[in-house]
């Protein structure tokens, strides 16, 4: 069986990105060596990482750059999925460190805020026109937790918030490989990060400035490796009253 040997993956896979970069024409960052080195390192307890050729690292990189993103600094992940053509290939999933990211360099994202709807919570909404308005939100942390908004704030003095009902973001949540882990253990954080991750990843996409891939790409199986996310620090929102928000 072959054996995954990253040191000496390191430069084949650098000499393909460069090969790549000179007949492609596409343009590699100016650390791309030191993050290649660095990832190619954490892919070594990546299930099947072995079976996936040289060639296909070297395109998933790639793939991770032109989306401006850095594994180093936790803005993505990546597993190892079938292929037809060469059995494995490597792919990469969006961390909510990199929605966060691309959002605030290519989107004019000045501030995202995630926030929690507790039972026990006032908060009192009516339509206008279509669109749901939040009259008041007063939290109260108590209670199960019924639902949750996105605050995300422009440079250009603009500011959207988008509503998530608790099943919408139950589905979303389902879809985490970590549903036996750690979603549990910090589950305000994990339904904070989700509403972050649904909110940003629709401004990124529709954005005229952004061109995407992978978006909505996740690991088939529980065996996706991921760098330790770092929890959510955030004060505990304030209450929003006597203020007509459109959604």
């Amino acid at each position: 069986m072959t054996k995954f040997d990253p040191i000496t993956l390191r430069s084949e896979v650098v000499k393909q990105m460069e090969a790549m970069q000179t007949s492609k024409f596409i343009q590699l960052p100016e650390n791309y060596k030191e993050s290649a080195f660095f990832a190619i390192e954490k892919l070594s307890n990546l299930a099947d990482i072995e079976k996936v050729p040289s060639i296909g690292i070297a395109k998933a990189l790639i793939d991770m750059y032109s989306n401006g993103l850095d594994f180093r600094k936790n803005h993505c992940y990546f597993f190892v999925q079938n292929d037809k053509n060469t059995g494995k290939s490597l792919r990469f999933g969006w961390q909510y460190q990199g929605l966060i990211f691309v959002g605030k360099n290519k989107c004019k994202v000045l501030d995202v805020t995630p926030v929690i709807i507790y039972a026990d919570d006032i908060f009192e909404t009516h339509y206008e026109y279509g669109a749901l308005i939040i009259d008041k939100h007063i939290p109260t942390f108590e209670g199960d937790i019924k639902g949750g908004y996105c605050v995300v704030e422009f440079s250009e003095d603009k500011k959207i918030i988008r509503y998530y009902t608790k099943a919408e973001m139950e589905m979303r949540r389902d879809k985490s490989m970590a549903r036996n882990g750690s979603f549990w253990k910090w589950e305000r954080e994990m339904y904070e990060k989700t509403l972050i991750n649904a909110t940003l990843k629709r401004i990124i996409e529709t954005s005229s400035e952004t061109t995407i891939s992978g978006l909505y790409d996740d690991s088939e199986q529980d065996q996706r490796q991921t760098v330790d996310a770092e929890i959510i620090q955030q004060e505990e929102p304030k209450a929003i009253q006597g203020r007509k928000i459109n959604i």
